[in-house]
């Protein structure tokens, strides 16, 4: 069988390298293994690689300067796209965990857990270098077109739909810095999300993404508000590293759901770039259909299909002075519009419980109406249209 992919140990310790070498012996078919003594050769080795080649997975022990060795190795993070790093020490603290994954390591373990567990971490980032490799995911985007318009309800009830209708890998990415209410619909907390990966200057990678989400118990991944993510608080999104994060999310997930409230306008126009469908939120009133007007035209003149632009009345009610459903689409100048009804008490009903609408109310008529625009989004990202 040919040879998948490269580990390359660091070590001064006898004891450790014979340790590795024998949790990786089950897995001599797909990989190859060699010994560098030091930081310093590992760097040799790197600069000597060819570009492109196979997948590289340098396990590094840090026990003789743990915070020194792990500055050395951000360098090399930094520098190679294809080197996974693991991280053994003696040494086991929530500080020096965070750092070296913040210097870019996938994992880190003790050096008494290598036995039994080390083969594990190896096959599982061998699966995901393969699985990744080929498939792409596609990202929905969910804009606002004013606050309190629900467009957050929006996103992770579509999200939610999108995964129980399709089994895929499923991410909602809330880009919301100043109330980061994804993390109330869903129920869930971290301590880093969408802001500490945003702001990262090394590698941005899907090994990141998946180490960064936080998993909500109906099965879908978030990336956490800075206003939710209790490492984040008060850092301001670094857009500019929008793109590259995007590329890194579609490899880790098969579905992507932005909710994009309140963007900068270069972040619309790169969300335009690599959206496969834009979900424009907007109440039945004046101010929010000349936006939602707005926000079809922006996007349409950065990419972005119009064919694929949905306008989503949202809270809509049978009776009241609301806009008629034709006069908003006929205004904002698309051939379809979608909307989901006014059920108040069921939408905050979900909201209490931090879950989407499929478990805290699965039959009812509001959870219908994103079944039924769900359906629409599944034929144009998850069959091949």
């Amino acid at each position: 069988m040919k040879k998948s992919f490269e580990i390359v140990l660091v070590t001064a310790e006898k004891d450790t390298a014979s340790a590795v070498r024998s949790a990786v012996e089950p897995l001599a078919e797909t990989a190859t293994m060699s010994l560098c003594r030091d930081i310093s050769e590992l760097r040799t080795r790197l600069s000597h690689a060819a570009p492109g080649g196979g997948a590289l997975v340098a396990i590094v022990d840090i026990d003789q300067e743990p915070r020194r060795l792990l500055f050395e190795l951000s360098k090399l993070t930094t520098a190679s796209t294809q080197m996974r790093c693991v991280v053994v020490s003696n040494e086991f603290n929530e500080d020096l965990v965070l750092l070296a994954m913040q210097v870019g390591a996938r994992h880190f373990l003790r050096k008494s857990s290598i036995p039994g567990e080390l083969a594990a971490v190896l096959n599982s980032l061998l699966a995901r270098e393969t699985e990744a490799s080929g498939r792409l995911g596609r990202i929905i985007s969910v804009f606002s077109c004013g606050g309190g318009c629900g467009a957050t309800t929006v996103a992770v009830n579509l999200a939610h739909e999108l995964h129980v209708g399709t089994s895929k890998s499923t991410l909602v990415i809330d880009l919301d810095e100043h109330y980061g209410s994804v993390a109330q619909h869903l129920g869930v907390s971290g301590k880093y999300g969408i802001g500490h990966i945003l702001a990262r200057n090394g590698t941005i990678d899907r090994h990141l993404i998946e180490t960064s989400v936080v998993q909500a118990a109906n099965g879908v991944d978030v990336l956490l508000s800075p206003a939710a993510a209790t490492a984040d608080v008060g850092h301001p999104l670094a857009y500019g590293n929008l793109s590259r994060v995007l590329d890194a999310c579609r490899e880790s997930h098969d579905i992507v759901v932005v909710d994009a409230p309140r963007v900068p306008r270069q972040a619309m126009a790169d969300l335009a770039s690599v959206s496969q469908v834009a979900v424009v939120v907007f109440q039945l009133m004046v101010r929010d259909v000349a936006f939602a007007k707005w926000i079809t035209a922006f996007l349409g003149e950065h990419k972005m299909d119009r064919d694929r632009i949905v306008p989503l009345a949202n809270r809509v009610k049978k009776r009241g002075p609301m806009l008629r459903l034709e006069d908003s689409r006929r205004a904002i100048g698309t051939q379809s519009l979608y909307c989901i009804r006014n059920q108040w008490r069921k939408a905050v009903k979900s909201m209490n419980h931090g879950q989407p609408l499929g478990v805290s109310a699965r039959f009812s008529g509001l959870r219908r109406d994103y079944r039924r625009v769900a359906a629409q989004l599944k034929r144009w990202t998850c069959n091949g249209d």
